[in-house]
């Protein structure tokens, strides 16, 4: 995974506050964990004319996608797939793009509407080249060795991109040029409110009665 061939991409001009607001309130997230190298980062770009918003994390980049990483589905409290459906219900559309011509895996996964719609992955990076779909994850055999999972690969992420891009968007170098595009600045959470100091406590009816008394002795 890298900041070049990893990333989540939605129609348009999407406002970067918009989103930071939809991460920053998920369930069980911590925004202080989201400051510094892994604060969020969104970008806007145009290809081919079309505008589209460029959503990054570092999170994605260094540990992963899950939704394409492995076979069971993920839960409905998983930052990818909350993320996808947010913004896929808000905007259309939303696609995870992953291309690695080194280690050999590509592919997307695409939500529409608030749904994951499609995901289909090639992975040759475990002991055995595997196809991850909606639904089911099978081992590939017979594999031609000029293509392998590379062209495969390719044609998934491009399966993925055209609803949004259109044609063109295959591998690693043309992820990079959306990235590089969009030019993804950081956007840091909110500072966290800092609590009013709490009113000292009143004195307590025996020290008030314990007063009178002194001061009726006093005046005597």
């Amino acid at each position: 995974m890298s900041d070049r061939n990893t990333g989540l991409f939605l129609p348009g001009h999407v406002p970067a506050a918009e989103i930071g607001r939809l991460l920053w309130g998920a369930p069980g997230i911590n925004v202080d964990d989201l400051r510094g190298d892994e604060a969020l980062r969104v970008g806007h770009g145009t290809w081919e004319g079309r505008a589209y918003t460029h959503v990054a994390l570092r999170l994605f980049e260094v540990g992963g996608l899950l939704l394409l990483d492995q076979h069971e589905a993920l839960g409905p409290d998983e930052l990818e797939r909350l993320l996808g459906e947010a913004l896929s219900r808000a905007h259309g559309q939303a696609v995870y793009l992953f291309y690695d011509e080194v280690n050999a895996a590509g592919g997307h996964a695409r939500f529409e509407g608030g749904r994951l719609v499609s995901r289909l992955f090639y992975d040759a990076r475990g002991s055995a080249p595997v196809r991850r779909t909606l639904d089911r994850e099978e081992v590939l055999t017979g594999l031609d060795p000029s293509d392998w999972v590379w062209v495969p690969g390719a044609d998934a992420v491009e399966a993925g991109a055209t609803p949004l891009f259109g044609t063109g968007i295959r591998d690693n170098y043309t992820i990079a040029a959306l990235v590089e595009a969009a030019a993804a600045t950081p956007l840091e959470p909110p500072a966290k409110a800092t609590p009013p100091k709490a009113a000292p406590p009143p004195p307590s009816t025996g020290i008030r009665s314990g007063l009178r008394g002194l001061l009726r002795k006093l005046r005597g």
